[in-house]
């Protein structure tokens, strides 16, 4: 932590000093921090972007891959404008922007058309504006993927993790999940949890698999199951500052240059599928529940919603009654012809 601080101030003046202008002719470097890996379908959306806006934005500016494994530490440093771009979701927003937890509400989805249309339809606008208030602009949003709960054993009901100690991340949505189910939580950020697992601290917790395939947990935490009980969307962001003071061309190419999201999701929902079977033929495990399991999992995490949304506070209960007007609203324009 003490380093990347240090790195990240030493990358703070020029990025201050670039952010409220346009880049000047010597050439500047940004640099975007995520903790998405190479060898993950993430990380290649997240190239795809910096290969992209380096081709179009022109040669007074590069942008540069720089792996951050806390993504709280990324949002606290991007506001900060130290860094100047992140590629997250809204969990690891949570610390900047407590409200765009409530897109992890557990069990708030019918299925991915409902989730998608909704959050593209009313999240979004919202979402923009609660980061734009905290300092960040929202560039993108996409898919991170499901969570699901990781164990070092099999965990295939909610009975088998009451008393346990399972880690949960600075997301509400995690510690009321687990709460719910009667776990342990200890709260830790991700860069903590691999040796936590290892020694014997937690249990598990949850993770969208596309991630967890690419970590540590992978080995001490074998066991994934699939319960689905929250959606990662994933999110591009800027210090907004910096973006605003760009002159409207750089702006423009910068936008461009932003992966198209439907692309981005086919991405990440046709490669699950296929990893999961590599995994397995590897020696991990991957438990399907049948929907009667899952629906156990659900009449529990469900319970938990009020709680979630009080303890955000701020604007989290705006956001959650517009994301469940637009289920609504969803349902009579697309289930009820």
């Amino acid at each position: 932590m003490k380093m990347f601080r240090r790195l990240a101030l030493a990358l703070g003046a020029s990025a201050l000093t670039l952010g409220l202008s346009a880049p000047a002719s010597a050439k500047e470097t940004w640099k975007l921090a995520t903790a998405a890996q190479p060898g993950s379908v993430l990380y290649d959306i997240v190239m795809k972007f910096i290969n992209d806006a380096n081709k179009v934005i022109g040669p007074d500016l590069a942008i540069e891959y720089l792996l951050v494994g806390n993504e709280q530490e990324t949002h606290q440093q991007v506001v900060r404008g130290r860094l100047q771009l992140g590629a997250s979701s809204f969990a690891g927003g949570a610390i900047a922007v407590p409200e765009g937890a409530v897109f992890n509400t557990p069990y708030l989805w019918k299925n991915d058309e409902e989730r998608i249309w909704v959050t593209d339809n009313l999240g979004v606008p919202i979402a923009k504006r609660l980061y734009a208030e905290k300092g960040l602009e929202l560039l993108l949003v996409a898919d991170v993927g499901w969570n699901d709960v990781v164990c070092t054993t099999a965990c295939l009901t909610p009975d088998s993790l009451k008393g346990q100690k399972m880690r949960v991340s600075p997301s509400p949505a995690s510690r009321v999940f687990f709460k719910s189910l009667g776990a342990n939580g200890v709260q830790m950020p991700l860069t903590e949890f691999w040796p936590g697992l290892q020694s014997g601290l937690v249990r598990g917790g949850d993770l969208p698999f596309l991630f967890y395939v690419t970590t540590p947990a992978a080995q001490s935490a074998p066991h994934y199951v699939v319960t689905r009980h929250y959606h990662h969307p994933s999110t591009f962001i800027m210090n907004k500052a910096l973006f605003d003071g760009l002159k409207p061309d750089v702006r423009a190419k910068l936008i461009s240059a932003l992966p198209d999201v439907n692309w981005a999701r086919k991405q990440v929902a046709d490669t699950e599928g296929p990893k999961m079977k590599e995994f397995q033929a590897k020696g991990g495990f991957v438990h399907h529940l049948t929907p009667e399991q899952r629906e156990a999992w659900a009449k529990v995490a469900r319970t938990g919603h009020q709680e979630m949304v009080e303890s955000i506070g701020g604007k989290a209960k705006e956001l959650y009654d517009a994301l469940n007007q637009g289920k609504k609203t969803w349902s009579d324009k697309f289930e009820k012809k």
